[in-house]
């Protein structure tokens, strides 16, 4: 029977035919041998063809409906909508996601084609969650006892989110063991998992997941867990510390239980705790979130000195968050010299904050949360820090947040000033009105210093000062009928998997800019207070602030410069969601030295006034690098061209370039070609309902991206696009495109990037990209695109590699027999199709609407198929019942008139006329059962005659030469018509039952092919060995003996005759037997 290997994917990567040894003992007549080798061949073509019908269907991808990576080592099933896992069968496979499906039920074999997994997820498959918030029936995923029986490579398993009530058998080899969020709550036997490391049981019993009975693990789970090193027993109920957690423990995760006291010692024997969380177990609920489980009477969790007592303590993380504390008991930390991070964070620790000693024991500590301590119902008038946090000289980060107070006293700034280190200083939402920036220099190393969302207003200044800046007029907003602004955007927000992989990436987002500049420097964040007005004493203290915050403070005044001289090293400033009035050319002139990122977004107020008129004049700035005024609504009275030397990238979305680009003149036509150096051009959501040529080239010819995305675009100027001869990205999404031209089309020669998702184009013409040498990434998913026609797609998007991109989906494809070519390609192509198995789909015809691509059998089309497979099964069906009655009646007849058919084309040659060379110089045929035999032939024979002397011998021997897969009796016709001569070695060891001497089948049937080619060919090619001193008086032997001496040979006893043996064999293979044989005899018979 075949055997059918299955490799990565389940696709059939080999098949091996039908291995059949024919024995033939005794002679059996020739019509009868003929008519059965004749069938046998018949069946194992008709198999071969069945077998090979699944490679009819591709091999792209591997693991449909799944997805996996380049290799096949990685299966992706996440958020598909599977009721059952696909039985996958692959060697090399190591990693399966099954996430976020509808399994309910895993059944005991599902994995016994992946041994080799040592990652599974399945996760977030029946959220016990769900149930209880949407009033949904119940649900839950149930494993067999023996699903993973055979994956003894599993070392990480990730079931959280399945509602699991038991656990099946799990292999010792795992090592990390995910059960959050399922109805695990009383586990008693042990896992059976020695080296486990990581255990997570969060969420199993608590007022979203109830489980109506106490939490509980049996101690002897914990004996057998000798290696773990984190546990995370979350969210669960528990009352109190469980006892027999394992020694070996790093991190232990106990929040939000009900924990009410640590008793003294409890962590004392686990000299490896490196994290331990105990927060929100006591909840302080005057500000809470979400539903809120205080200690019975409001109690904080109780604390002692030695609560946290270890001789030789590890723990370096402490959370103490939302457990109502008081007070901090004297000496608690005292054993934590290794504390680094400690989180004190929603507990009433106002007064605690302002005298506490504890800060003495912490000296390795380097960041602390002291965030919404705050006393209920009160704000201090000055922010009081107790000395002894002085002492804590490694301090980097201090969090000071909603601990409500006015301003900070001169006591707590030398405390800070005395945290050398100090980085951050967060100081957020604590009504904060007044701040004295000059007192930045007493803290040298601070980087970022947050006061956003506090009062801060600067209002000490003149009412003439007020009136000179500017002025508000409720009555003069143009009536301005907008459609609410996106955020803004440098490019399309793309999934991982959308990516596009291009080497030099030039676009980018307005928090990249902070991140590169603001990262490791002073930053100041004074947003979201109430600075109305600004004046030059706001930024007194601040000349080494690099990074400046202003945003949604509603500042609402003209800028005439000199306002930001003392900010001598200023990069950027965040001015959006303010007023600010761009009236004067002298605005921001003050930085030119310094500035490289302005944020002006969001400042519509004064532009959306009728007849004010604005000056964007940046030309200044000579170091400015990025210019944001998106979404202000800018249409009518402004500079009509902006001028930089230094701009690179300009972001000039939500604003109104239908109005400035109108048909009405040509003002605003060059508005941004000034731009000397702009690489990057955001014009995003402009309500553009027309780009034309005039446009384009009138754009900077340095530009390398520009995204035109979410406009009402239904034409663009392609034929002009080498106009701008550097481009690299074009963004032309959520448009309204419907077509491509169908002329060839001139590309810039670094063009890689065109974006034409959200459009509604219907069709690709053939020439449309056929000069597009460079394209790598090509975006037409959410189209109307019915057929896809390969002579469209740009040709290294054909036949591509993983960094070549073309997304397709949600595009309603037509999967009828006419559009065939894309299934074709989908199956093909090595180019990077995102949900390529979940989201390409049809949507035609109605009958397969919404069913993957993938999945269409184009071979059922009726109108190409339907008349040949007609004809074909009427042939089929006609030869089947014609072929046995014609076997029956003439089979015998037509057998022979083959034969001698057959002789005549073949013809009787002499061996001279052969020019064909053989492949062996030798065949050696000999009783493979006889051990005997066996270790003379591979030990004697053929090291002799193949590894030494003068000329080395091929030989062809069964057992290693045969081709695996083929017949005996196939095998052994070539072995004899591909070889020079046939070596009998012949023994005289083979007994029967009775004590005769038998032959092995083998060498018989060699025998009768060796005499046929005697008779066909006159070519005599046996040579016989005789191992046996004594052997029968075999007549045929007798008769060998007479006519050639010379090709019958004995084994010698003597090991001095043994050379002679050897180079008597040489002679006989070297040379033609019929030269050999006895003149006196052979004139009688030749």
């Amino acid at each position: 029977m075949a055997t059918i290997s299955e490799y990565p994917g389940g696709h059939i990567q080999h098949v091996s035919l039908l291995q059949t040894y024919y024995h033939r003992h005794t002679a059996e007549s020739p019509l009868k041998d003929q008519s059965k080798e004749i069938m046998d061949n018949f069946k194992k073509v008709i198999f071969l063809l069945l077998s090979q019908l699944p490679l009819l269907r591709g091999r792209i991808p591997l693991f449909f409906p799944c997805d996996n990576n380049e290799n096949g080592t990685e299966i992706y099933c996440t958020r598909r909508q599977l009721d059952d896992i696909p039985f996958f069968t692959s060697m090399n496979a190591t990693f399966l996601d099954l996430s976020h499906t509808k399994i309910r039920e895993v059944g005991p074999q599902k994995f016994s084609g992946i041994p080799n997994l040592t990652t599974l997820k399945m996760t977030w498959n029946c959220d016990p969650r769900s149930s209880e918030n949407t009033n949904n029936p119940p649900c839950g995923v149930r494993i067999d006892k023996d699903a993973f029986r055979s994956l003894h490579n599993l070392t990480y398993l990730y079931l959280a989110g399945n509602s699991l009530t038991t656990l099946p058998w799990l292999p010792e080899s795992i090592k990390v063991l995910d059960l959050e969020s399922n109805c695990i709550f009383n586990i008693i036997i042990p896992f059976g998992t020695p080296h486990l490391e990581q255990l997570l049981l969060t969420m199993n019993c608590y007022y979203e997941n109830p489980c109506y009975q106490p939490f509980y693990i049996h101690e002897d789970v914990y004996k057998e867990l000798s290696h773990l090193k984190n546990l995370t027993l979350g969210y669960n109920n528990m009352t109190s510390i469980p006892p027999g957690l394992p020694a070996s423990l790093i991190a232990l995760d106990l929040q939000e239980n009900t924990i009410t006291e640590i008793p003294e010692g409890a962590f004392a024997h686990f000299p490896n705790l490196e994290k331990l969380n105990l927060e929100w177990n006591c909840q302080r609920c005057d500000h809470a979130a979400r539903i809120c489980i205080p200690c019975p009477n409001n109690a904080s969790l109780q604390l002692h000195p030695n609560s946290f007592y270890a001789k030789n303590s590890s723990i370096s993380y402490l959370s103490l968050r939302g457990n109502s504390l008081n007070n901090i008991p004297e000496g608690i930390f005292l054993p934590l010299t290794n504390l680094k991070r400690l989180d004190l964070s929603d507990n009433y620790l106002a007064h605690t904050i302002r005298n506490g000693t504890f800060f003495t024991d912490l000296k390795q500590l380097t960041w602390i949360s002291l965030i919404y301590n705050y006393q209920p119902l009160k704000i201090f008038p000055d922010l009081i820090l107790s000395p002894h946090l002085g002492n804590v000289s490694n301090l980097k980060t201090l969090l000071l947040s909603g601990n409500f107070f006015n301003t900070v006293s001169d006591q707590s700034l030398v405390v800070l000033s005395r945290l050398k280190q100090l980085k951050k200083l967060e100081m957020r939402m604590n009504f904060i009105s007044n701040f004295n920036m000059n007192t930045l220099g007493m803290l040298p190393s601070l980087s970022r210093l947050d006061l956003s969302q506090n009062i801060l207003s600067y209002h000490n200044v003149s009412s003439r000062y007020s009136l000179e800046q500017g002025s508000q007029d409720s009555n003069v907003f143009k009536d301005y009928s907008d459609s609410p602004m996106l955020p803004v955007s440098a490019y399309m927000y793309k999934t991982e998997n959308e990516t596009c992989r291009t080497p030099n990436n030039i676009v980018f987002e307005m928090w990249y800019f902070n991140q590169k500049f603001c990262r490791n420097n002073l930053t100041i964040d004074l947003s979201q207070n109430n600075v109305i007005f600004l004046h030059k004493d706001v930024f007194d203290g601040m000349e080494n602030v690099v990074c400046l915050n202003l945003s949604y403070n509603y500042a609402s005044q003209a800028l005439r410069g000199r306002l930001f001289s003392r900010l001598k090293s200023l990069v950027y400033l965040d001015m959006s969601y303010n007023r600010i009035d761009l009236y004067y050319r002298e605005a921001f002139t003050e930085l030119n030295k310094t500035l490289k990122v302005l944020d002006l977004s969001h400042n519509e107020y004064h532009f959306r006034m009728k007849g004010m008129g604005h000056r964007l004049e940046f030309g200044g700035l000579t170091n400015l690098d990025v210019l944001n005024l998106a979404n202000n609504g800018i249409g009518t009275r402004i500079t009509p061209r902006l001028s930089s030397n230094s701009v690179k990238y300009m972001y000039f979305s939500g604003n109104h370039l239908d109005i400035m680009w109108g048909k009405e003149g040509q003002t605003y036509i060059q508005f941004f070609q000034d731009l000397k150096k702009l690489i990057y051009l955001d014009i995003s959501q402009n309500m553009l309902r027309s780009f034309e040529q005039r446009q384009l080239c009138n754009l900077p010819v340095s530009i390398q991206a520009i995204s035109i995305s979410n406009n009402y675009l239904s034409t663009f100027p392609w034929l002009n696009l080498t106009c701008l001869g550097n481009l690299s990205h074009l963004n032309l999404s959520g448009n309204q495109l419907s077509s491509l031209p169908n002329s060839v089309t001139e590309f810039p020669p670094d063009f890689s990037v065109l974006d034409l998702s959200n459009n509604q184009i219907s069709n690709l013409s053939d020439n449309f990209f056929s000069q597009a040498k460079a394209l790598q990434c090509l975006y037409l998913n959410d189209n109307f695109l019915k057929v896809l026609n390969l002579q469209s797609i740009p040709f290294q998007l054909k036949n591509g590699t993983s960094v070549q991109l073309l997304t397709l989906h949600n595009n309603p494809f037509s999967c009828e027999c006419y559009n065939s070519e894309l299934e074709e390609f989908l199956r093909t192509s090595n180019t990077r199709i995102p949900y390529l198995t979940t989201a390409v789909q049809c949507g035609f015809p109605e009958s397969l609407q919404g069913q993957s691509v993938l999945t269409v059998d184009q071979r059922s089309c009726q109108e190409i198929y339907g008349g040949l497979a007609f004809l074909l099964s009427t042939l089929f069906t006609c030869a089947f019942i014609a072929l046995p009655l014609l076997r029956h009646l003439y089979g015998w007849d037509v057998w022979y008139c083959l034969q001698i058919l057959w002789a005549g084309c073949k013809g009787y040659l002499h061996p001279s006329a052969s020019c064909s060379p053989k492949q062996y110089d030798a065949f050696v045929v000999f009783d493979t059962n006889n051990q005997a035999v066996r270790d003379w032939v591979y030990n004697e024979l053929v090291i002799r005659l193949e590894s030494s002397g003068y000329r080395r011998f091929s030989l062809c021997l069964e057992e290693r030469d045969w081709i695996p897969g083929l017949s005996c009796i196939e095998n052994l016709h070539n072995a004899v018509h591909s070889s020079e001569k046939t070596v009998f070695v012949l023994s005289n060891g083979t007994r029967n039952g009775v004590g005769e001497a038998t032959v092995n089948g083998v060498i018989q049937q060699t025998f009768f092919m060796v005499q046929q080619r005697l008779l066909d060919e006159k070519v005599d090619v046996a040579v016989l060995i005789l191992l046996d001193k004594m052997f029968p008086k075999l007549k045929y032997l007798q008769l060998r003996t007479r006519l050639c001496k010379k090709s019958v040979m004995s084994w010698p006893r003597n090991p001095q005759a043994q050379p002679l043996f050897w180079n008597q064999i040489r002679t006989a293979l070297s040379s033609d037997n019929l030269q050999l044989y006895d003149t006196n005899i052979s004139e009688s018979f030749i």
